[in-house]
């Protein structure tokens, strides 16, 4: 071994407790002529002199300024039909569904979609569809990224799945807090056709496929891209990306918690599916807030919220206490410093007008 040589796909700790997993992941890092992968072999500080004159050889740093640069634009891409679909979307399906003298349109006092009960639930099924479900497959398809990386599956880990209970009440009582002034107008929203059959079906719908198609995005391809550039970098880029989204302010906050414990869950168990399970728990839960504001039952949102974060602590706490074979972020220093790879991210046609549109949207609702 020379004494700067470094293989990055070679060098990698692969320390999930799926096994599986871990062999598919690096077996994808492995392949050739693979868009978006950071590979690089040799003294990352070499040169090479060709007929008299001095060559410089791809280096370890330049490379996966490339690789996270290549993995960046096809991410904004992604990210750029999320939010056209979040910001036009509901307008455009309107539109269309009016051309068609369907029983639907827009409140332009509230600007909330208004008519049939079951049309509002088709159509927000379609954008959650569109939002979540098209660009997960695009982003899946132009990167490669095999099923078992994507969609890798192991089966137990009970711990793993009361911590994410726990964490899913904790998450859901913060989001409570925050968006006890939003909920009112939400769950007006949702549940004033007072159709119980539509209701039902919108949030299992939302609860269950919404979940999963969100963590096949965020954990299933955008956290597999980025994981090569550093677990932490990975799980915190992954989770602050989800924050910028189009969303009311307390969902974005609901959106960064959730979205480091799906990744500490994702990399340590090597499954997505205690991801899913995160968000069915979390979604479901601040369902049952919207419903207890609307039929104004007894009970106030502050001890909804108490209650919550007492049952989650308590199985944060049993998780602490019985869990095996602590997991660690191992892969947490790249050739590039943090700061140079967020710079690199924002250095392509896709990303930046996808960040400066997200953070607009985000200040705006900060400020106003």
């Amino acid at each position: 071994m020379q004494a700067h040589h470094i293989d990055v796909v070679a060098d990698f700790t692969y320390n999930s407790h799926n096994s599986n997993y871990n062999r598919d992941y690096k077996s994808w890092r492995s392949t050739n002529k693979l868009p978006c992968m950071y590979r690089f072999s040799g003294d990352p500080r070499a040169a090479v002199y060709v007929t008299g004159d001095a060559v410089s050889r791809p280096t370890a740093k330049n490379t996966e300024r490339l690789a996270l640069m290549k993995c960046s634009e096809k991410i904004g891409i992604a990210l750029l039909i999320v939010l056209l679909t979040e910001l036009i979307g509901g307008s455009v399906a309107i539109w269309i569904l009016r051309r068609m003298h369907l029983d639907i349109q827009l409140d332009p006092i509230s600007l909330t979609m208004v008519g049939s009960p079951w049309l509002l639930t088709a159509v927000r099924c379609l954008l959650l569809l569109l939002k979540y479900g098209i660009p997960a497959l695009l982003l899946v398809q132009i990167c490669r990224i095999p099923r078992k990386v994507a969609l890798p599956i192991m089966r137990g880990g009970l711990r793993e799945e009361v911590a994410a209970v726990g964490f899913a009440m904790t998450a859901a009582a913060v989001y409570s807090i925050f968006g006890a002034s939003a909920g009112v107008q939400a769950a007006q929203e949702i549940f004033t056709h007072k159709d119980f059959s539509a209701i039902t079906a919108a949030g299992l719908f939302d609860a269950v496929i919404g979940s999963f198609l969100a963590e096949l995005l965020m954990r299933g391809a955008i956290l597999q891209l980025l994981r090569q550039f550093g677990d932490h970098f990975a799980v915190s880029t992954t989770a602050v990306l989800a924050f910028l989204l189009p969303n009311a302010l307390p969902d974005r906050i609901g959106e960064l918690l959730i979205g480091l414990m799906a990744g500490y869950l994702m990399l340590k168990g090597g499954s997505i599916m205690k991801c899913v399970h995160l968000r069915v728990v979390y979604v479901s839960l601040c369902y049952a807030r919207l419903m207890l504001i609307y039929t104004e039952q007894v009970m106030p949102l502050w001890q909804y919220a108490l209650l919550l974060s007492s049952f989650g602590t308590l199985l944060l706490a049993y998780y602490a206490v019985v869990q095996e074979n602590p997991f660690r972020l191992d892969n947490r220093k790249t050739q590039l410093a943090a700061g140079e790879k967020l710079f690199a991210m924002t250095q392509t046609v896709t990303t930046l007008p996808w960040l400066a549109a997200a953070a607009l949207v985000t200040l705006f609702q900060i400020f106003y």
